[in-house]
């Protein structure tokens, strides 16, 4: 029973008494006043017990509305001993009890199972209601949308998100309760290429939308690398054919009785001709490469001979540049788990490379040395070099530094993007350093055999 009616009790007692004590008189013997004493503690105390039986459940099921509300389904409420309604009123409530807790546990795990869902997929899934405030925002939207803040739900996306292509497409959803697609490009470093999709929410459930972002930057990165091949490979082709068929016509038109030209004409016609087939073979075996349809030998494979008989098959073109092309091999052997040819084919590929970008009296320095675990092949020159915004880029397919220098040493443009491709076949890698005027260092890495 609450203490303040414990009070009250106390003080109408004590009136009752007195007020008896006046009606007797102050002339009553002492046993009417012990009688009239003991009468009154006797109703006080009935009229105490009644009331207590009456409020204790009532005090009970408050503390047990709050419990439960504070989430505890564990406590029992403990009215059952007070008879009628009382007992009814307990099981009902605990009926009640092990229902909410039994729902709250489903509703948990169903959340467990929907934030593990969406935490796990690849995709930026968030959802706004129709004021575009936050309802639901999975790990991975954050993480596209470089948001920081652990606690979003309830936050407005516009104040949390500041991209205009992205609240304005959700605008135009909510306005128009339709879906709305759209493309973005993040501000921050590394920008990144944002595919959107706005849908309205079931009308039964709840006025909003369901965006879902997915990260389009290596697809979008990939359709520009096949436009700019497309391009590339067209004008590569272009020019060998342009110039065929250019000293055709002249020797049809009557070059052909022509003797002083005739013959230039025609070497030229054979010049272009193997420079077409040159980098149609070039495609054909980057193709392959990069499909993995290559069927490598992968062998030990002596990589200091196949160094050695580079040098020597390039030697006359060295000379003929008047470029010196020195050969320095650390051991007498050193051997790669590779494919020979295709060995053959990286080492082929930058020598000629260095020569052809050398300066006459230049130096090219071949170079064939073991680190642990690795076989590598150094090609070193003294050439026009590379600026530093070319180097990330030289080795993608047709790409020059330099295209009119390109073009007039030869070459198909597709020298470094193979030598790339099959030193990752192997397991290996490739990288460069140079210095635009002084010069270029290409690093070849190949897996070492393995010593049992």
């Amino acid at each position: 029973m609450p203490p303040r009616m414990s009070r009250w009790f106390l003080v109408i007692g004590s009136a009752v008494f007195f007020t008896g004590a006046i009606l007797l008189g102050w002339n009553a013997n002492a046993w009417q006043w012990t009688f009239w004493l003991l009468a009154c503690m006797v109703l006080t105390f009935s009229l105490h017990r009644m009331c207590e039986s009456l409020f204790y459940p009532l005090s009970r099921f408050q503390s047990m509305v709050n419990r439960v509300a504070a989430g505890d389904y564990t406590s029992l409420l403990g009215v059952h001993g007070f008879g009628m309604p009382w007992n009814g009123l307990a099981e009902e409530f605990d009926s009640m009890r092990v229902s909410l807790r039994n729902r709250e546990g489903r509703l948990r795990d169903t959340n467990q199972r929907m934030e593990s869902v969406l935490s796990s997929m690849i995709e930026g899934v968030l959802a706004v209601d129709g004021e575009e405030k936050i309802i639901l925002f999975n790990r991975e939207a954050k993480r596209m949308l470089a948001v920081t803040q652990v606690d979003v739900i309830g936050r407005s996306l516009r104040e949390l998100v500041r991209i205009p292509e992205l609240n304005q497409a959700v605008a135009l959803a909510i306005l128009k309760q339709g879906t709305v697609q759209s493309e973005f490009t993040t501000s921050r470093t590394p920008r990144r290429v944002l595919s959107l999709r706005a849908t309205p929410l079931p009308a039964d459930f709840a006025e909003g939308l369901t965006i879902v972002l997915e990260d389009v930057t290596e697809l979008r990165h990939l359709e520009n690398l096949r436009r700019d091949f497309v391009a590339n490979v067209s004008h590569e082709l272009k020019t060998p054919l342009t110039a065929i068929k250019a000293y055709a016509e002249t020797l049809r038109l009557g070059a052909v009785n022509d003797p002083e030209n005739c013959i230039s004409f025609i070497e030229q016609i054979e010049t272009q001709s193997e420079r077409l087939h040159q980098l149609i073979l070039d495609l054909i075996r980057l193709a392959q490469v990069e499909a993995g349809e290559t069927a490598f030998e992968i062998m030990d494979v002596d990589v200091c001979k196949i160094c050695t008989d580079s040098a020597d098959l390039l030697k006359d073109e060295a000379e003929q540049r008047t470029v010196r092309v020195s050969l320095e091999i650390t051991e007498s052997a050193l051997l790669a788990k590779a494919d020979a040819e295709g060995v053959r084919t990286i080492v082929d590929n930058l020598l000629a490379n260095a020569i052809r970008y050398t300066q006459a009296d230049g130096n090219v320095t071949l170079r064939c040395m073991s680190q642990p675990g690795w076989v590598i092949i150094e090609v070193q020159d003294t050439g026009i070099g590379i600026a530093a915004e070319h180097t990330e880029r030289v080795f993608e397919r047709f790409y020059r530094a330099d295209k009119a220098r390109s073009r007039d040493v030869g070459g198909t443009g597709l020298g470094l993007s193979i030598v790339k491709h099959l030193t990752q076949s192997f397991g290996g890698g490739v990288e460069l350093k140079s210095e635009l005027g002084k010069g270029s260092l290409f690093r070849v890495r190949l897996p070492l055999q393995s010593r049992d």
